[in-house]
């Protein structure tokens, strides 16, 4: 095997099967993982295993730690236990934290003791009277006195706990139990195993605290306790699935192999989380009462002056704190100068003693006397002012000022401080860049046309300025021309003759030139029911209407100034074809405007027949000869002709040879001179047709006395 599987819980076993692998065959020789032993019943035998084993490795090319190697030993501590000829015996430091217990001195440290006995009582023979006299210390009104029986009993009950009635052999093939709990005083954990339901000691472990670890948080030294055990039975778990027992629930969340860290955790909390997750293991939480064979070796600690793993964690832990501190320090800031002022505020002191008592989770560990959150110093409050005008030595600025805060220290509200301390910062604030421009706010669109206009001055252009005003919602302008500089006065007479077309607006805006401002003009807004806008100073923008009326006007004319049309007539020409936009006059005329351009179209409505009024009217047809009415003055007279055209119900072109080929149609209907037919070049005249009488009228006959009819009053036709 060259390379190793992914995920590093496998190596353990992987090198355990390997290092047994090559070590077959070699008589009398053990291996446990990296722990080797050579043993024979005489020194000869002894050392021809040795060599053997040597010999073997060296041919694999591995090689050993001279230091840590013994040779020719009557009597070695291996796995938990003293070997040697002919006997094993239980390892003395395996048992220590109950052996070197010392006795109780109140009720309380009385019943943590007896809370461990009793945990373990069904395989105590005899558990009631053995402890009869110390569970007699706890009856309510008892005084406590420790005498000669209570001696004895506590002295008895000790080597029970250390007995082989109690303590069983540690076997790989059986499931691994380790429980650990911590106390403002010390640590401990015992090593078990499941044996029909219910835990054997395998080993015991404790310790007292430090100075440094007993002002940490009541989590923190839980998770302590923890790394402690790991590393205290680390040949008994290294590479062995085992459950790990904790009456910390938060600590069951951060250390669960299956779950990712908090975000909030502190920065000792990650690296033990970081450790320990090189081991394969369950976790399991415990209620606190059902914790008491723990909890009475976690107060009554065994004194050990051998340095662990876990203190070499905390001293990494520390050197970073301490980098910390050397960063954000000064002359009138150090770490001295933080503690005391930690220690005189009242609300780190809250802090501190919340985190000694409680057991939750918090981002928050102490060190050294002084509060951090993950790797950032927490300031108090006296130290802030000066933390600050630190960060800002060199004038950074907001988002630099907080990168290098979030590296080193914390405090509530930190970026609103740094905000704060930037924004009123003089100096800066003289050399700042221009905030950026906000966006513009656009105008409510109007209900109605001419609600809303929105006013402006161009010019001089040829010596002429412009008045604009635009509607703001049919976008329908109306430009006038002043020769001279307008003043408040002939801006009141030309808004006046727009006013008198279209009425007076609601709202009227405009800048903020004194021509606008001025009091006449005010006074004549208020008396015509004109509410004034203004805008803003040197932001022509929220007048935009009208500036951007006045810029399409000037592009407009500077296109046209090659063209000798007189000023006035390009103006009315770019109005026209302004408002014929369909937006502009659809939604003011509310109807579309025609322009040249509607000539390519056929005009259908011109010759669209009338509807007919009068039903007694009577109709000609084309070539019929009619009579026709010939005014020439206040004269005039009948003459004969033939209908050419027909105009419309009643309008006809009448070819009359006698009258000079001049044929005549109503004024309504005149035809331009260039559209006029040449059977008609004499001016257009009145053509009122008469029937003709019949052959039979010719006749003579009797006058009558009769009306004539209204439909043969206007015209006579003949065959």
């Amino acid at each position: 095997m060259n390379r190793l599987s992914f995920g590093i819980k496998t190596a353990p076993a992987e090198f355990n099967r390997i290092l047994g692998q090559l070590l077959n065959g070699l008589p009398k020789v053990e291996a446990y993982f990296d722990d080797i032993i050579c043993h024979g019943s005489d020194l000869e035998e002894c050392t021809r295993n040795l060599i053997s084993c040597l010999e073997r490795l060296r041919e694999n090319d591995l090689h050993l730690n001279r230091a840590k190697c013994s040779f020719f030993k009557e009597s070695i501590s291996y796995l938990g236990h003293i070997v040697s000829h002919n006997q094993i015996q239980k390892c003395p430091a395996k048992i220590q934290a109950v052996s070197q217990m010392p006795r109780p001195k109140d009720v309380g440290e009385l019943r943590r003791f007896l809370g461990l006995v009793t945990y373990y009582s069904r395989f105590i023979p005899d558990f009631s009277s053995k402890s009869y006299p110390l569970r007699r210390l706890l009856r309510t009104g008892e005084r406590f006195v420790w005498s000669a029986a209570e001696e004895a009993a506590f002295v008895n009950l000790k080597p029970e706990l250390c007995s082989d009635r109690l303590l069983i052999p540690f076997d790989p093939s059986k499931q691994v139990i380790l429980t650990t709990d911590a106390s403002p005083t010390g640590i401990a954990a015992v090593l078990s195993h499941d044996i029909d339901g219910h835990e054997r000691p395998i080993a015991y472990a404790s310790r007292a605290l430090t100075q440094a670890e007993s002002i940490y948080s009541q989590l923190d030294r839980e998770a302590l306790a923890i790394v402690y055990a790991t590393t205290h039975f680390f040949n008994y778990i290294f590479g062995k699935r085992f459950v790990l027992v904790t009456d910390n629930e938060p600590l069951s969340r951060i250390f669960h192999p299956d779950r990712p860290l908090p975000q909030m955790t502190s920065s000792r909390l990650l690296r033990y989380a970081s450790f320990i997750s090189g081991l394969d293991y369950t976790v399991r939480c415990k209620k606190g009462r059902e914790n008491e064979n723990v909890d009475c070796l976690s107060r009554a600690p065994a004194s050990t002056s051998s340095p662990s793993l876990e203190i070499s964690i905390d001293q990494e832990i520390n050197a970073l704190h301490a980098e910390t501190l050397l960063q954000i320090s000064s002359a009138s800031i150090t770490a001295d100068i933080v503690a005391e002022e930690t220690a005189k505020d009242p609300e780190m002191q809250a802090l501190l003693q919340e985190l000694k008592t409680s057991r939750k989770d918090s981002p928050f560990t102490v060190s050294g006397y002084m509060l951090f959150r993950s790797d950032r110093a927490v300031i108090p409050n006296y130290l802030q002012a000066q933390i600050l005008k630190e960060l800002h030595m060199s004038h950074l600025g907001v988002t630099k000022m907080k990168q290098l805060a979030r590296r080193y220290v914390y405090w509530e509200g930190l970026d609103k401080d740094i905000e704060h301390l930037v924004k009123s910062c003089e100096p800066c604030a003289k050399v700042r860049h221009s905030p950026p421009k906000a966006p513009i706010h656009l105008w409510n669109q109007p209900d109605e046309n001419w609600e809303r206009v929105h006013i402006d001055f161009a010019g001089p252009f040829d010596s002429q300025f412009f008045l604009m005003c635009v509607d703001a919602r049919s976008k329908w302008a109306k430009v006038r021309m002043i020769r001279d500089a307008p003043s408040s006065a002939t801006t009141m007479a030309t808004l006046e003759g727009i006013f008198s077309v279209h009425g007076y607006p609601s709202l009227m805006v405009s800048d903020n030139a004194s021509i606008f401002r001025s009091k006449e003009f005010l006074k004549y807004c208020k008396e015509h029911g004109i509410f004034q806008k203004f805008s803003a100073p040197n932001h022509p923008a929220t007048n935009g209407l009208a500036e951007r009326s006045i810029q399409t006007l000037k592009r407009r004319l500077k296109a046209a100034a090659d063209d000798p049309t007189p000023l006035t007539t390009k103006l009315r020409d770019i109005l026209f074809r302004y408002r014929a936009t369909p937006l502009a006059s659809e939604l003011h005329l509310k109807r579309r405007i025609r322009t040249r351009l509607d000539a390519l179209l056929p005009n259908c409505k011109a010759f669209a027949p009338t509807k007919h009024t009068n039903s007694r009217i009577r109709g000609l047809q084309l070539g019929e000869r009619v009579k026709v009415k010939i005014y020439a003055g206040i004269h005039h007279s009948w003459q004969f002709g033939t209908l050419l055209k027909k105009l419309g119900n009643c309008h006809y072109i009448v070819n009359v040879p006698s009258s000079a080929g001049a044929a005549g149609e109503p004024p309504d209907y005149q035809l331009p001179p260039t559209h006029q037919s040449p059977l008609a070049p004499s001016p257009p005249q009145v053509v009122r047709p008469t029937p003709s009488p019949s052959a039979s009228s010719l006749l003579p006959h009797l006058p009558r006395n009769r009306q004539k009819p209204t439909y043969l009053k206007d015209y006579v036709v003949f065959k």
